[in-house]
């Protein structure tokens, strides 16, 4: 979709307040808030959440009791730290606990039957989950036919009426919840479980605020999950960064020590960027508990060498997305041209396909679905938008095709058996157009502020007070006059990156674009002309200045 660029009225001198007041921050005390995070303040109580008191009353009977406990989560960014998380705190106040992480192809997200068989036959008695099992009605009654009480912590939208089959079901979403903030991921909500226990609870031998160093895989998960980066999820993105930044998880610390990262200038982008994308490799390509385990690590579990093998999972990760790209891209030259993209193979790997459809969005500038299929008879798909039309309200549209489908705006999964396979496209094509109609030629985009390339440390300087960024608090986006291009380069492994070294008579700085090309933006570029540069600030992972480049004009 073509982008209309208009620069923001300048309504401060000062930078950082015109940043913070287009933010919609203008109270003084709000700025300082929101600039200085702090743990106790922003942090609410979590026995405000429903079911809170009987959980921990449960998790401390087991405790008491010596029972076994299995914590079981999902497989993502989000559930795995979760998981991680939870266990690694039941164990440190002596709970006999398991971590299981289902598998992602073979049995899906959420609670199954067979896992839960499994877990009864080593004694489980109490099951909690992290970032799953608020819908998992049949699964809960299953379990409770095994002896196993369930505890949902979870974040997913929660049907009316409320399960009942659990024993406790912490989640912010419940309409009967009194707790101030819903926006909390998995991770975040299990994270609430580990505080309400330690206000109930707290062990001699457990020192007030020993807990804040879990706060690495809460931060992992809140900055992952794409969540709303306000209120106390800020808080608790931005100590889960502190916390990294010291290096205390050895598994952690190997990895970025193998992916030549400085723990030290860690950033939300590094999360989202560099670690988010292996922890979800080990699923996509089928064993979550490598993940688990290096995250889990200690010094005597040799953690460079789970470094490697999460490494090695993640090139694997990557060449399979890129021979499926490869694939695509034949089939899609011999056929027939359309406003979408609908393709499927059983031999694609559903796990990887959300990553292939955005490569497909990003070469093609069209909506994309694709499918396929891992185990069973049924097709499971991903699909990802160009922008111009809500990718739900278009699977909406062609809802008798599908078994099941969700997501969001941009982004969205679905199911569908294979006699209507051959459906799949003609009916998104027809909900495709009817909803593109309605939709306008370009979309509007806010330019916070036109810096000039000699002042773009100052600028960078403010930036880094509002970090980190996300969801509903966005990077400032900055307008560059009149630059020059005096070198251009392409670079990666695939030299598939573009680097430019930008300059006028006063400054000099680099500029990179990520997976695009001289011919990528509105204007095309050569060395030697003169160019406005629409792109946003930061620190490369050596921790020098550059400009990521949003569009050249």
């Amino acid at each position: 979709m073509r982008k209309e660029y208009r620069l923001r009225d300048r309504a401060h001198e000062d930078l950082l307040q015109d940043l913070l007041h287009a933010r919609g921050i203008e109270d003084t005390e709000l700025q300082q808030m929101f600039l200085s995070p702090d743990f106790e303040r922003d942090s609410h109580d979590p026995m405000l959440l429903p079911d809170m008191e009987k959980a921990v009353a449960r998790v401390w009977d087991a405790k008491q009791r010596g029972e076994k406990v299995a914590v079981w989560s999902d497989y993502d960014a989000d559930g795995l730290p979760a998981g991680v998380m939870l266990t690694q705190f039941l164990k440190s106040i002596g709970v006999d606990v398991i971590h299981h992480i289902p598998h992602r192809n073979n049995e899906g997200f959420g609670l199954n039957e067979n896992g839960i068989a499994m877990l009864a036959e080593k004694g489980v008695t109490l099951m909690i989950t992290a970032d799953c099992g608020t819908t998992d009605t049949q699964q809960m009654l299953f379990a409770k036919e095994k002896g196993i009480d369930t505890i949902v912590t979870d974040h997913h939208i929660v049907p009316e009426p409320i399960p009942t089959a659990q024993f406790a079901l912490i989640n912010p979403h419940r309409p009967d919840s009194a707790y101030p903030f819903h926006e909390l991921c998995g991770a975040g909500t299990a994270w609430k479980l580990v505080q309400g226990i330690l206000q109930k609870h707290r062990p001699e031998n457990y020192m007030k605020g020993e807990e804040k160093w879990f706060l690495d895989l809460v931060g992992i998960a809140t900055l992952s999950d794409m969540v709303l980066l306000q209120g106390e999820n800020r808080m608790l993105a931005h100590f889960g960064l502190v916390v990294m930044r010291r290096a205390r998880r050895p598994g952690l610390a190997a990895l970025l020590k193998l992916l030549k990262m400085k723990p030290t200038t860690i950033t939300e982008d590094d999360v989202g960027f560099m670690i988010s994308p292996r922890i979800n490799a080990a699923s996509r390509m089928g064993d979550p508990m490598v993940a688990a385990r290096l995250l889990a690590a200690g010094e005597d579990d040799n953690p460079a060498i789970l470094a490697e093998e999460l490494q090695a999972l993640n090139d694997e990760r990557k060449g399979v997305v890129a021979a499926t790209v490869k694939e695509a891209n034949k089939r899609l030259s011999e056929m027939t041209p359309s406003p979408l993209i609908v393709l499927g193979s059983p031999n694609w790997r559903p796990g990887i396909l959300g990553l292939v459809a955005s490569a497909l969005v990003e070469a093609h500038g069209k909506p994309v679905f694709l499918w396929g299929r891992e185990g069973g008879d049924t097709l499971k798909g991903s699909c990802r938008s160009d922008g111009a039309v809500n990718i739900v309200e278009c699977m909406r549209g062609a809802h008798d095709v599908f078994a099941d489908y969700g997501g969001h705006h941009g982004a969205g999964g679905f199911s569908l058996t294979e006699e209507h396979a051959h459906e799949l496209h003609p009916k998104l094509e027809q909900a495709y157009t009817s909803l593109q109609t309605s939709t306008p030629a370009a979309v509007e985009v806010v330019i916070d502020r036109e810096v000039e390339l000699a002042e773009l440390a100052h600028a960078l300087r403010a930036v880094q007070k509002l970090a980190p960024f996300g969801v509903g608090h966005t990077k400032p986006l900055f307008k560059i006059p009149n630059v020059r291009v005096a070198n251009i380069k392409m670079f990666g492994k695939t030299q598939n990156h573009l680097g430019l070294t930008l300059t006028t008579n006063s400054a000099r700085a680099e500029g990179v674009a990520f997976f695009s090309g001289p011919d990528s933006f509105q204007k095309p570029i050569t060395v030697g002309s003169t160019y406005s540069i629409v792109g946003h600030i930061e620190l490369d992972w050596r921790g020098a200045l550059r400009i990521r480049i949003i569009d050249v004009l």
